[in-house]
Formats: structure tokens, sequence, C-alpha cells
């Protein structure tokens, strides 16, 4: 018994140390703890707080086990690669201060960006990686409601990032509209981002409900960062009833997030494959 409480202890002194070298957060804003991860494609590992002790959990699992959504934080929260691919990514979602009151079916929108941002970061889905794993350094912004998605911009510019993804859901006029498309949205003084809008359409388009749009935002701020490569991005509609059970299918683990990994594969075909 001895030998068998000894070998816990290594083991979960070993999970500790991964857990803290591998994960990096932002520490623009550390009071929040961020959402629970999946740096391996069979185990994730749980985080949580208990009167002020931080308590670690191995969980074993499959790739699309069930999860909470994303909360909603003012934390941005980083990953780091095993191998550094030499670009770094920023994936931003919505920071409404309206947010849940913008006509959701389900989810608010604020938690839907960060979800997809997450998942298209660090988890694994069916195989294939998010940005981490293919390599990038890899942010996800700050959801809080408060509108400040200028702090979110600024955050991307003074960390350098080379690709800047604002990632969004969209509405028509409330639950049950009948509004529902794939929507990117490029920078048409930057070939860099029109090209890469074209790729997030011809890639993500098919996998997602609805139909597919595409139009310029070269009026909006978070089209207009340092980021030499850039694509805004409305996932669904989150006013249309069946687009959210999609997106929210398996407690959102499930058919509609599981294609987030698209995200790493589009920027990597942009890239070049830098790795």
């Amino acid at each position: 018994m001895v030998f068998v409480i000894s070998g816990a202890a290594l083991i979960l002194s070993a999970v500790i140390l991964h857990l803290v070298l591998r994960r990096r957060v932002v520490p623009a804003e550390p009071s929040h703890r961020p959402e629970l991860t999946a740096p391996h494609p069979m185990r994730r590992w749980g985080v949580a707080a208990t009167a002020g002790l931080a308590v670690f959990a191995l969980a074993a699992t499959t790739p699309t086990a069930h999860a909470d959504p994303a909360p909603v934080t003012g934390e941005h929260v980083s990953w780091e690669p095993d191998v550094y691919n030499g670009y770094r990514v920023y994936v931003s979602p919505p920071r409404h201060v309206n947010s849940g009151s913008r006509g959701e079916c389900g989810w608010e929108e604020n938690v839907n960006g960060r979800h997809w941002a997450v998942h298209s970061s660090a988890w694994w889905h069916g195989g294939d990686g998010g940005f981490m794993h293919r390599g990038y350094q890899v942010t996800v912004g700050a959801n809080a409601r408060d509108d400040n998605w200028p702090a979110n911009r600024e955050a991307s510019n003074n960390w350098g990032a080379d690709v800047h993804l604002p990632t969004h859901t969209n509405a028509l006029h409330g639950c049950n509209s009948a509004g529902n498309y794939f929507l990117v949205m490029n920078n048409t003084a930057q070939p860099n981002s029109t090209n890469l809008s074209h790729r997030f359409l011809d890639s993500l388009s098919p996998a997602m409900p609805g139909g597919q749009n595409m139009w310029d935002c070269n009026q909006l701020g978070e089209c207009n960062t340092a980021a030499a490569h850039q694509a805004y991005v409305e996932l669904f509609f989150h006013d249309h009833q069946a687009a959210v059970d999609w997106y929210q299918a398996g407690g959102g683990d499930g058919q509609g997030v599981s294609e987030a990994y698209r995200y790493g594969m589009v920027v990597d075909e942009h890239l070049g494959y830098p790795r």
C-alpha cells in the first residue's frame, strides 16, 4: 500500500509539473482561471480552485468528451507548442456588452466565440489538432461584457501576432430567425487578408450550417490590426435554432465545435505549412 501511494504521489507531481510548464496565461488580467484544455488526444486537464488551493485532476477521455462552454472572462490565455514554427496566432472572441441579449437561442455570443477559439487553439478533434499542436504560439483573447474590443486588438498588436482572427456569431432579428450563413470578412487593402479569407470560406463553408458569404471589413477596427494575416469570421447565426443545436451538440463538444480544427488547417495552408 505504501508503494502504491508513493507511486500515485509521484505521478500527481509529474502531472502538476507538466501542466505548469505546458500552459502559460498572459499576465494582463490574472484573476480568472482559464478553461480546461485538451493538449493530448486522449487526455485533458481539469483545473479547479478550492479555498485558494489549486487542485489538478487527470481524466482519461476521448477528444469529444463533454466540457462546459467557455466562461465570460477578462482573461487572455495562451498555449506554447512543443516545437515552435515561428508564427503567433491571436483568436479574438466578442466583447459585446449586451451579450446574452442579442437574440441568442442558446449560449450567448461572447461564449460562442470564446468556446470555438479555445477548441481551435488547444483541442484535438477526430485526430486533428489545434494551433498549439501545429507549432503555433496561440493566444485567445478576453470575452468580457464590456465592448472593449480595442483591448483585444491592442493585446494582439503588443504581443506581435502574425495572424489575427476575430471570431463571432451572427444574428438577424431574434431567436427563430430565418437567417443562417457562414460569413468571412477581409480587409481588401491587404492581399494576405483576402487570400486567407478565401481559404476560410472554401474550407469551413462545407462543414458549417446554412449558406456562405464574404465581404470586406475595412471599416471595422478589428480588421485593422498590425498582423500581416487577418480574417474576421462570423461562424453561424445564434438566433437560428437549428444552427444553435448543431453548435451545442454533445454539450458543446460534438458536431459543431469539432470543426474548429479547420482554423489551424486553413492557416497552415495559407502560410505554406511552416514547421
